[in-house]
């Protein structure tokens, strides 16, 4: 299964990350083809998300489950929906008060009569995806610094 991985720090208290990155409406919109996220449960939901491929697009509903959710460390999730199944974790670590560093992995597979030759381009477009989705991370993060939003 492809992986990807992002390391990244932001002038944040830990505690600031952790409201923003465990709210899966907020970091659910950032994501890169995210036509929206609708809650289930305090573990389940459903991403609406449109997948390209090329030239090839189509709506997939991904239903998400947390599998992991320690405050302030960890959170981790499957998903899966088509042919798609992918799966991820965000990890925290406290640098300082006012600092906190980011670990973000994205896995993604395809099943089907071609899956290997699929998880070549899978594998290309996870690192399309980590890009996008960690610069919009970024930048969410950065303009709560800017705004002085929820500096706790």
């Amino acid at each position: 299964m492809p992986r990807v991985e992002s390391v990244f720090r932001v002038k944040l208290p830990i505690r600031a990350v952790w409201s923003f990155m465990s709210d899966r409406n907020e970091v659910g919109c950032l994501f890169p083809g995210c036509k929206g996220v609708k809650i289930l449960d305090e573990l389940d939901a459903i991403w609406t998300v449109r997948v390209t491929f090329g030239p090839f697009a189509r709506i997939v509903e991904l239903k998400t489950h947390t599998t992991a959710f320690k405050e302030f460390e960890q959170l981790s999730w499957i998903g899966s929906g088509g042919d798609i199944h992918m799966s991820g974790d965000v990890m925290l670590k406290k640098v300082s008060d006012d600092e906190t560093e980011v670990v973000y992995h994205l896995e993604g597979h395809v099943t089907g009569p071609f899956a290997m030759l699929q998880d070549i381009v899978v594998a290309e477009k996870l690192r399309e995806v980590k890009k996008k989705f960690i610069k919009n991370i970024k930048d969410e993060l950065e303009w709560q610094l800017e705004e002085g939003v929820e500096k706790k």
